[in-house]
């Protein structure tokens, strides 16, 4: 049987390797650790549901400044109004038209609110928008697809 002798020259240099291996080992114990926590760990639960944030048209206007509306304007009569886009109510939330008003001014509008002094966005739909000039309600509807871009015609719901 062979014995197994200590060399006492190398000693120092054997004692080095061996705490750097077992360094090296738990270093590796300690990523392989993480990385399977991280991947196999079931996702924390929230502290606090998520807070539905309404943000209405008065918030987001002030974003990109406000017009100042007189309460005395003459009400216009007579203003093309074209329909641009439609983000149509869901969940007890108002609606919102994009519309191009006569001298393209593109305007996003809130449901209930004035587009123009007289004109106010009473209902939106999937497909049309229902406005009140006056007293008097006009729908408004998409433009149809086979004609070349013209403002949709406003046409009068009668009670």
């Amino acid at each position: 049987m062979r014995s197994i002798t200590i060399d006492r020259e190398h000693l120092a240099q054997n004692i080095v390797v061996a705490m750097v291996t077992i360094a090296a080992l738990t270093l590796l114990a300690l990523v392989a650790a993480y990385w399977t926590w991280v991947w196999l760990a079931p996702r924390p639960a929230p502290l606090a549901p998520p807070a539905s944030t309404t943000i209405g048209a008065a918030s987001a206007g002030s974003l990109f400044g406000n017009m100042q509306q007189e309460g005395a304007a003459v009400a216009p009569t007579g203003i093309a109004i074209r329909l641009l886009g439609i983000v149509a109510a869901k969940g007890g939330h108002s609606g919102y038209a994009v519309v191009e008003l006569e001298p393209k001014q593109i305007l996003a509008v809130q449901e209930g609110e004035d587009l123009a002094p007289g004109i106010r966005l009473a209902e939106v739909g999937t497909d049309h928008i229902l406005l009140e000039r006056n007293g008097t309600r006009e729908t408004l509807t998409w433009p149809e697809k086979n004609k070349p871009a013209e403002p949709a015609p406003l046409r009068p719901m009668n009670r």
